[in-house]
């Protein structure tokens, strides 16, 4: 599958301040809102996805205490991106409390509102704004949002990743073998980080 004028392309990167968000790119749900009004049962785990304006990181947890709240909201927070021809790996940590973690991603399998190609970056400071999201995975409810901007060089890193990955033609079986390969031969997120393209903190 070849890049197409028909494909919405994201203004996902934007000059930002360190640690300012611009209004336009803030998702429409809240802080004790459901995530999604059909949905107040998700799996364990995590998404990760390219929206108009802005980047989402979405964490489903059972047990969700107030100190776990307080690290999506206020605690240190670390990304990784590994990036493979077929599949692009975030990893991320926030503080303690949620060690090093990572979610696969690839183009081709999300939705079509989300099959989203990010802008050119325009510029050597240009930051893209990561949004994060806390879910319970037992009631649904949103518990914790955070707003973090992305470093120039990991901003480029993701850009020119996904763009090429949706330029690219697509095989669910190399993705797939790409995919366990890696998680293979790195088993733990720990490991991974050693063949990641970027890091960051966020807001750095």
């Amino acid at each position: 599958m070849k890049q197409s004028q028909d494909f919405p392309q994201a203004d996902s990167t934007q000059t930002y301040p360190r640690g300012r968000m611009h209004q336009r790119v803030v998702p429409a749900y809240r802080v004790g809102e459901l995530f999604h009004p059909d949905h107040r049962l998700w799996p364990e785990g995590a998404q990760f996805n390219c929206g108009p304006g802005h980047y989402e990181l979405v964490l489903f947890h059972a047990e969700i205490g107030a100190d776990l709240v307080e690290a999506v909201r206020r605690g240190p927070a670390e990304f990784a991106l590994i990036v493979e021809p077929q599949v692009i790996v975030l990893a991320y940590r926030f503080g303690e409390l949620i060690p090093w973690q990572d979610i696969p991603y690839s183009w081709h399998l999300q939705p079509a509102a989300r099959q989203v190609i990010p802008s050119v970056v325009p510029s050597s400071e240009a930051r893209s704004l990561l949004w994060i999201t806390m879910v319970g995975a037992r009631d649904g409810i949103i518990h914790a949002q955070r707003g973090m901007t992305l470093s120039p060089s990991f901003t480029r890193t993701l850009h020119t990743a996904i763009r090429d990955q949706a330029a690219r033609s697509f095989d669910p079986e190399e993705c797939t073998g790409a995919i366990s390969s890696i998680y293979l031969e790195y088993p733990h997120t720990v490991d991974r980080l050693s063949i990641a393209a970027a890091r960051t903190m966020g807001n750095a």
